[in-house]
């Protein structure tokens, strides 16, 4: 079984988009300072004298704001981690498929077995009904009824045998394996069942996270009302004088703030969303939990049952 889970997770085509997926949004990490175009400018002519020969170079760059480049840069952080959580509940899920097709190629074999034997009995119930008719034991009618049940167990092998190579199919399906795989082991085994159930940390993770990504998303929107910085600096030559040189440091601050506030308030909203949506999904969660235990709980009765009395039962009416 190990094996077979080391192969699913090798071939995942699933899985493998994930790590894609994971590696595009580090990628993003380089647009977290993202400058504006350098602006350049040149000019001649008369600018700041008599003369006519004066020219002016200068150079100016938009640093932005100091603080959304710090919260875009934890944004992706936040966004690399909810993706990772996102390939521990891929990897689980893939990893039940295998556990799941496992046991439903053991449960076919073991039905293959139980169809056998009973074709088994159907034939020795044939044999003897046709020597009871020849005796007069039984008339046309009964040996008809023995007849058609040997039958049915016949056809119910066939069937078997048929259910046997689909689960092999799906098996290596659940592998991701272009060649035909089957568990080594055939025996259906009884599964011990632990003392308790807590709900999937992959899962709870993941809805955890993607409620965390809408927040740094608030953060980076609100720091876009902080002002924005530029520096710049000229080079003049003023006849009679040249090389003059310049600094220039300038701050940007937004007059109308009605656009981004909006745009943070909408950020707030989807935060809002998400944090309803993740509880939301852990309490589907908590349910389909205990439904799967209540459901092991009436499975466990039954088992019990047959364990207890009627496999007894069915060896004395065999």
């Amino acid at each position: 079984l190990d094996e077979a889970i080391d192969m699913a997770l090798a071939g995942s085509p699933r899985l493998q988009a994930v790590d894609s997926d994971i590696a595009r949004i580090r990628a993003t990490k380089g647009e977290s300072w993202e400058l504006a175009p350098t602006k350049v400018t040149y000019s001649w002519g008369q600018l700041n004298g008599e003369l006519k020969h004066d020219n002016e170079l200068s150079v100016e760059q938009s640093l932005g704001s100091l603080l959304t480049p710090f919260y875009k840069n934890s944004l992706v952080s936040v966004q690399v981690a909810s993706s990772e959580r996102y390939r521990d509940l891929v990897t689980k899920e893939i990893v039940a498929e295998v556990k799941r097709a496992w046991t439903d190629y053991q449960h076919a074999v073991s039905v293959l077995e139980l169809s056998q034997m009973q074709d088994s009995l159907g034939n020795r119930l044939r044999k003897s009904g046709e020597v009871r008719l020849l005796q007069g034991d039984i008339d046309q009618l009964e040996y008809r009824m023995m007849a058609t049940m040997a039958s049915e167990a016949h056809t119910k092998v066939l069937q078997a045998t048929d259910d046997v190579r689909l689960a092999a199919k799906r098996f290596a399906w659940a592998c991701f394996s272009s060649d035909a795989v089957e568990p080594a082991d055939s025996r259906l085994a009884m599964m011990s069942l632990p003392e308790s159930y807590n709900l999937s940390q992959a899962h709870i993770g993941y809805f955890d996270s993607q409620v965390e990504v809408k927040r740094k998303a608030v953060d980076v929107e609100r720091s876009r009302f902080f002002p924005e910085l530029s520096v710049g600096y000229s080079r003049q030559k003023i006849e009679p004088l040249s090389g003059l040189n310049s600094w220039s440091v300038g701050v940007a601050v937004p007059i109308v703030f009605f656009p981004q506030k909006s745009k943070v308030n909408q950020a707030r909203a989807e935060a809002n969303i998400a944090r309803w949506e993740a509880e939301d999904n852990r309490l589907r969660l908590q349910n389909k939990v205990d439904e799967l235990l209540l459901q092991l709980e009436r499975q466990q009765r039954t088992i019990n049952y047959y364990t207890g009395d009627a496999l007894k039962q069915a060896d004395e009416l065999e």
